[in-house]
C-alpha cells in the first residue's frame, strides 16, 4: 500500500501507514484503515505494532500525542461499534484486537495523561456541540460523562460501547429493524458507530453546519483565497462559493462513510447533496451542478482513498447522492438522467403519493438503463417529508377553525380571540408585531397557526380558541391524533406499491420484461432504492415507519434524542413495531383525513400513475384526488418548503459574498 518492501509484513505495512497518517494530521483515516485493509485476521498483530512503535513516535513528537489518542480512541470506537461488523470481521478478532488495545492504551495513557484527556475532551465537546447539544450525539456524550475515570482513553472507548449498545437505535439496526440516516451536517462519526447509513442535509442545515463549526468558516476562507477571480467579482461566482462551501460541509460526512461505502460498493453510507434550489425548475442547470460537484467529490475522495491506505483509490465511484427538489416537473428529467449514467439521486420536497410514484419509475428506469449501459447502479433514496406534510395540513386546519371562530364571532371578537391566542403562545415581539399589523383574520391565522409558533392543535390555548367556534376538547384532540399520521399514511402507501412481497414480485418482473434485465440485473435496480421517511415531529414518526428492507428512516439530531428517551419510558416494547410500514391504517383515519384537500392531494393517485402502475399487475389501492406534475409547484408544503430552501440559499450566497470582503479587508 505505502511502496514499502514487499518482505514486509501487511501488519507492518499497515503499522507505518497508520502513523504515517497521524502525521499528516488524518486521524480519521488513521483509524479507518483498519477497516478497509483485505486481511482482518492479523488485525490484533497490527494493534500491538502500533502500540509497541507509538511511545518512541511520541517521544520524537511530543506535539503530535493528542493526535495519537484520538488515532487509539477512534480505532477503539470502530472496535466496539458496528463498523467492523460492515467490515466482517470475525467475533474473535474483535475481541482480541479490542482486549490488546485497552490493555495497549492504559500505561501509555498513564505516561501522557494530559494528551490523553485532551483528546477525550476534544471529542466529547464535538459530540455535544451537535444541535446545540439537543441530539444523540450529545445524549451519548451526557452518559459517558456520568462514568468515572471517562477522561480516559481507554474507559472512554469501554462507555462509548456500553452507552451505545443500550440505544434503542444500536437495538433497531442489529436487529434488522430498519436502516437509519442522519437528517443533519455534523454528528455522523459517532451515529456512525451506532450503525447509520445515510447522511442528508439541504441548505437550512448547511448553513447551520457553519454556524456550529468555525472551522468550515476558515476552509471556505481559504478555498476563496486560492480563486482570484472569485475575489475580484465575487457576486458573478457566488453560486460557485456556494457549492465550495456546501461541500466542505458535505466532505467530512464523506470521509466518514467512505470507508464503509467502499466495503459495500456504494449500495449504503450515501451521502445527499442538495442541488441549487433556485435552479430546481431547469434540469440542464440542475444536471450541470450535479456533474460538477460529482467530478470535485471523486477528486476529493480518490486523494482520501490514499490517505485510508485502499489499494485502488478512486475504483470505487463517489459515495454522494443528489438532492432533487421535485418542485417542478424537472425533477422527473434529472432523476432519469443522473440514475442513468450511474449517479444516484435523493428525491427531496416530496410530500405526496403522486410526487413520489412517478419519481420511484423514473429512477428505476434510469437504474435500468445504467445497468443496460455496463454503468454501476448506487443506493439511492426517496425521501418522504411527512413531518412537513402533517405541519402544512395541521396549519391549514387551525387556520380554518379560527376562520370558523370568525364565521360565528365576528371580526372584531376574533380579532381579540388571536391575539390572545398569540399572546398565550409566547410568540416573540416580532411576531406578535406581525399578527397587530395582519390585514385580516386570514392574515392573522396564517402567522399564528405556523408551525413555529404552534406545534399541536392540543394545546391549551388553541383549545379555547377552538372552543368559540363550538367545538369540544375531544374533537380537536382527536383531530390532532389524526393529523399526526398522515406522513405516515402517505410514506406507508409508497412502500407498500413497490416493497410488499407480491408487489416487488410484479416490479421484478416489470423490470425484466420492459427493460430487458436478468433477474440478477432486476433485484440490483429494486433493491437499490429505500424510501426515507424524514422531517419527524414525534417518535412515533419513525416507530410506525419501520421495515427491514428498503426503508431507511432519517433523523433530525433532536428527533432522534427524542427516541431514545421516549425508548426508555417503561411501557415501550420495540417488539411491536417489527414491521410496523406493513400495517394497514386503523378504520376510519383515511377518510376523517380526506376531509382535509391537502391530504387528499397527498394521499391519493391520478389517472395517468394509475395507468402506468396497472402495467406492472401490482396492487394498487387508491382514489383518484393526487396531482399532476404541473401542480407540484403550488401545493401547499412544495411552496412552503422551497421557500425556506431558497431563503437559506440566498442568505448562504451572501454569507460567501460578505466573506470575500472580509478576506480583502
Amino acid at each position: 500500500m505505502l511502496g514499502r518492501a514487499v518482505t514486509e509484513r501487511p501488519d507492518d505495512v499497515s503499522v507505518h501507514h497508520i502513523i504515517g497518517q497521524i502525521e499528516n494530521d488524518q486521524t480519521l483515516a488513521a483509524a479507518d484503515h483498519i477497516l478497509v485493509r483485505a486481511s482482518k485476521q492479523d488485525t490484533p498483530a497490527v494493534i500491538r505494532g502500533l502500540l509497541t512503535a507509538l511511545p518512541e513516535f511520541m517521544e520524537r513528537h511530543p506535539e503530535l500525542g493528542k493526535s495519537v489518542f484520538t488515532t487509539l480512541i477512534r480505532i477503539g470506537l470502530n472496535l466496539v461499534g458496528r463498523d467492523v461488523y460492515v467490515a466482517k470481521f470475525p467475533e474473535t478478532i474483535i475481541e482480541s484486537s479490542s482486549s490488546v488495545l485497552i490493555q495497549g492504551i492504559r500505561p501509555l495513557e498513564e505516561m501522557h495523561h494530559e494528551d490523553g484527556n485532551a483528546a477525550v475532551d476534544s471529542l466529547l465537546a464535538d459530540m455535544s456541540s451537535v444541535n446545540n447539544g439537543d441530539s444523540l450525539p450529545a445524549y451519548i456524550a451526557e452518559k459517558i460523562k456520568g462514568s468515572p475515570d471517562y477522561r480516559k482513553p481507554s474507559r472512554f472507548i469501554e462507555e462509548f460501547g456500553r452507552v451505545a449498545r443500550g440505544t434503542v437505535y444500536w437495538k433497531m439496526v442489529e436487529g434488522n429493524f430498519c436502516k437509519f440516516g442522519n437528517d443533519y451536517a455534523r454528528g455522523l462519526e459517532t451515529l456512525r458507530h451506532l450503525g447509520f447509513s445515510q447522511v442528508s442535509t439541504n441548505p437550512v442545515l448547511a448553513a447551520k453546519a457553519f454556524d456550529e463549526d468555525k472551522n468550515l468558516v476558515t476552509g471556505l476562507t481559504k478555498e476563496i483565497s486560492k480563486n482570484p477571480a472569485w475575489k475580484a467579482d465575487p457576486r458573478s461566482h457566488a453560486h460557485e462559493m456556494v457549492m465550495a462551501g456546501t461541500l466542505l460541509a458535505l466532505w467530512p460526512n464523506l470521509e466518514v462513510f467512505r470507508p464503509l461505502a467502499v466495503l459495500v460498493n456504494n449500495q449504503d453510507y450515501m451521502v445527499s447533496f442538495q442541488l441549487n434550489p433556485n435552479v430546481a425548475d431547469d434540469s440542464k442547470a440542475s444536471l450541470e451542478d450535479a456533474k460538477r460537484a460529482y467530478a470535485l467529490a471523486r477528486e476529493h475522495l480518490t486523494a482520501y482513498d490514499r490517505s485510508l491506505g485502499i489499494e485502488t483509490p478512486g475504483k470505487v465511484a463517489p459515495n454522494i447522492v443528489f438532492k432533487v427538489a421535485a418542485s417542478a416537473e424537472a425533477a422527473r428529467e434529472v432523476t432519469l438522467q443522473l440514475n442513468a449514467s450511474g449517479i444516484g439521486t435523493n428525491n427531496t420536497v416530496t410530500f405526496a403519493v403522486s410526487q413520489e410514484v412517478p419519481l420511484m419509475i423514473d429512477a428505476l428506469v434510469g437504474k435500468a438503463r445504467a445497468i443496460s449501459g455496463g454503468r454501476p447502479v448506487t443506493r439511492t433514496y426517496m425521501t418522504n417529508m411527512g413531518g412537513r406534510f402533517v405541519s402544512h395540513l395541521r396549519e391549514e386546519e387551525a387556520k380554518r377553525i379560527l376562520l370558523e371562530v370568525a364565521s360565528h364571532k365576528g371580526e372584531a371578537d376574533a380579532n381579540r380571540i388571536i391575539t390572545r391566542l398569540a399572546e398565550k403562545l409566547k410568540l416573540p415581539s416580532t411576531e406578535l408585531a406581525r399578527v397587530e399589523q395582519a390585514a385580516n383574520i386570514s392574515q392573522k391565522a396564517d402567522i399564528v397557526c405556523a408551525f413555529k409558533n404552534m406545534k399541536s392543535l392540543a394545546h391549551e390555548a388553541f383549545l379555547e380558541a377552538a372552543s368559540q367556534a363550538g367545538l369540544s376538547k375531544k374533537q380537536v384532540e382527536d383531530s390532532e391524533i389524526d393529523l399526526r399520521k398522515a406522513g405516515t399514511l402517505v410514506a406507508r402507501k409508497v412502500y407498500l406499491l413497490f416493497y410488499e412481497k407480491s408487489n416487488r414480485e410484479k416490479w421484478l418482473g416489470w423490470l425484466e420484461k420492459q427493460h430487458k434485465l436478468t433477474r440478477a440485473q432486476a433485484v440490483s435496480v429494486l433493491d437499490s432504492m429505500d424510501i426515507l421517511p424524514a422531517s419527524k415531529r414525534v417518535p412515533e414518526d419513525t416507530l410506525d415507519t419501520l421495515a427491514s428492507i428498503n426503508m431507511c428512516n432519517t433523523e433530525f439530531p433532536n428527533h432522534a434524542r427524542a427516541v431514545q428517551v421516549y425508548s426508555e419510558t417503561d411501557t415501550f416494547d420495540l417488539t411491536t413495531f417489527r414491521e410496523a410500514t406493513l400495517r394497514g391504517s386503523e378504520p376510519g383515519l383515511v377518510t376523517r383525513l380526506s376531509s382535509i384537500t391537502d391530504f387528499v392531494k397527498g394521499y391519493e393517485s391520478t389517472l395517468r400513475i394509475n395507468e402506468e402502475v396497472h402495467g406492472t399487475n401490482a396492487t394498487f389501492p387508491t382514489q383518484l384526488g393526487g396531482m399532476e406534475a404541473p401542480e407540484w409547484t403550488n401545493f401547499g408544503p412544495v411552496k412552503k418548503t422551497m421557500t425556506e430552501f431558497k431563503g437559506a440559499y440566498d442568505a448562504f450566497l451572501e454569507r460567501c459574498v460578505e466573506l470575500v470582503g472580509k478576506i480583502e479587508r
